[in-house]
Formats: C-alpha cells, structure tokens, sequence
C-alpha cells in the first residue's frame, strides 16, 4: 500500500495534520523493528506505539486492527499480516528476501465505521459526517526499512562498516576518507599506513593500541560519515545501512530523531554538536576505553624483585 504524497478523503493519523497530536509529536510514528536470524529464517518482531485513544477504542471494539506489510522490492516478496494488539512476531525464509526488508504498518478499518468520531480531528473536518469502509486507514506509521546485507550479530563492530587502506595517490599526506563504498574508506598515505600495520609486542599493547586507533582515526570516519549522512542515506551501501540501523537502537534512537527526520543537506549549529556525541555514543565511548588503556600502562612497573 503506498500512501506516500497521497491525500484522502477522510482524515488519517499520521498523514499530514488530519489528526492532533500527531504521530510525531507523540513519538509514534517510528515502527520498533527488532530482527534476529534463527539457521534459515529471519525472525521479525515489531512494537507499534499508539497514543491516540478513540482510534484505540475502535480496535478494542474489534472494529479496527493493526496491519504490518512486509516486502522485499528485489524479489517481489510480500506479506500482510494483521493483529488485534501492537506486538507481532513472526518469521520469514532468508530464501525469500534480498538486499533489505521494507515494512509499512498501519491501523486498518475491520469493517465499516458509521460517524468516525476522533477529538483530534483537524478543524477542516468541523460539521463533516465522516464514514469509513472496510480497509480504510485510520493510522499511517512512517515507512522504514531492514538492512539485510549486514551481520547483524556483528554491526556494533566498527570494523564491520569501516576499513582502513592505502591511498594510493602518492601526493596526499594526509588521512581522508572516501564514502562512496560499501565500507566507510579511512585512506592513509604510504608512511601512516606502513606504522599502521606494524604489530604489537604483546596482548596488552594491542589492546592500547585498538583503544587509541578507536578513539582517533575510527571515530574522525565515523563523523564524517554522519556529517555527510544526509547525501548518501538513500544509497544501499553497507556503512548507511548499518548506521540507519544503528539509530533506530532503543538507547540511542530518541538522541537521533532530528538527524534521520531532516530532509536537508544542510545541517542546524545543534545538530551538527548531536552528531559529535552520536559517533561517541556508537562506538561506545572511546574516549574513556583510551584512557583506561593508558593509565593502566602508565601504572604498570614490572617485577621488583627476580630471581638470579
């Protein structure tokens, strides 16, 4: 069901202002998507949040459902399934799906509704008598998509969407980036890249060094990255899946609403400050795990005493 830039003839939550507070304004109108692979199949379970209580009285009434449509653009894959409460849980063959899983959700008419009332309707609909059929919508949730060519099990890991390399143009001496990949590119020129690969003497140095490298060159990609989010977020490269992922995350979500919702290339002065702390946040403070790592060799003595 595509309901993009459609206008109907009866007032929709979630379509433009036909009914106060909005989804928006509510918090709602975000789909929670959880995806977890169980051997061959994907399992998929979905909250939807509702705040609007005429709409809710409908469906307790049984006059109205909630609906999921899950499909899959590249092999034509389509589902619908519908639910009496916000909670579904249910699975789908991996054999079935390519590229990401797209899901638009919904709460639908059961049968017809004589008199729709809602006392959040916009005054527009002011000494209307509104009337519903079967399968008319009374709430729009915004679209959103599942990335599926990521290991989800693994997509907290930077370096499942970041790679460091070699750049090859002989006069660049400095670190850049290059997002135009599946992978987020850190490039370093030919001296960096020769320190870059040289090996620790030991566990403990490694761990120093990962927590530095994280706190420095992996965290500057990482905001580049989101400081250029806006120009390549429809793009399916791996690094913008695995960051529309991410930020649909319960513990970072509510810190991203501004930053997914903005449809310009230009960012605000606070956004740009929010998408500092949004890289800190996504690699988990690195700050603070450097430190940690430099104290803790700073404090180390060695043996006092040996034997001869």
């Amino acid at each position: 069901m595509r309901i993009d830039n459609v206008s109907l003839p009866y007032p929709v939550l979630g379509i433009s202002d036909d009914i106060k507070p909005t989804l928006e304004e509510t918090g709602c109108a975000n789909p929670d998507i959880s995806i977890i692979e169980e051997g061959n199949n994907f399992r998929v379970l979905v909250v939807l949040k509702l705040e609007n209580m005429d709409i809710f009285s409908y469906i307790q009434d049984d006059y109205a459902e909630f609906s999921i449509e899950v499909s899959c653009h590249s092999t034509m894959f389509r589902k619908c399934i519908s639910s009496p409460t916000p909670k579904f849980d249910f699975t789908v063959a991996k054999s079935l799906l390519n590229g990401k899983m797209d899901f638009e959700s919904f709460v639908i008419a059961k049968k017809d509704i004589r008199n729709y009332k809602n006392e959040g309707l916009n005054s527009d609909y002011e000494g209307h008598i509104i009337n519903l059929h079967k399968g008319d919508l009374l709430v729009a949730y915004r679209k959103c998509s599942i990335p599926l060519n990521l290991d989800l099990r693994n997509v907290r890991n930077m370096k499942s969407f970041m790679t460091v390399q070699k750049n090859n143009r002989a006069i660049e001496h400095s670190v850049t980036y290059d997002l135009d990949s599946p992978k987020i590119l850190i490039l370093l020129p030919e001296e960096m890249m020769i320190e870059y690969n040289k090996k620790p003497a030991n566990s403990s140095e490694n761990e120093e060094r990962k927590s530095i490298l994280k706190a420095s060159l992996f965290v500057q990609a990482l905001t580049y990255a989101l400081l250029n989010y806006q120009k390549y977020r429809d793009k399916d490269y791996m690094w913008v899946n695995a960051l529309n992922y991410r930020m649909k995350e319960p513990d970072i979500k509510d810190f991203c609403v501004d930053i997914i919702n903005n449809e310009s290339n230009i960012l605000e002065s606070q956004n740009i400050d929010d998408l500092f702390k949004l890289a800190h946040m996504m690699l988990n403070q690195p700050y603070l795990g450097m430190l940690k790592q430099i104290s803790a060799s700073e404090n180390y003595v060695g043996n006092i005493l040996t034997e001869e």
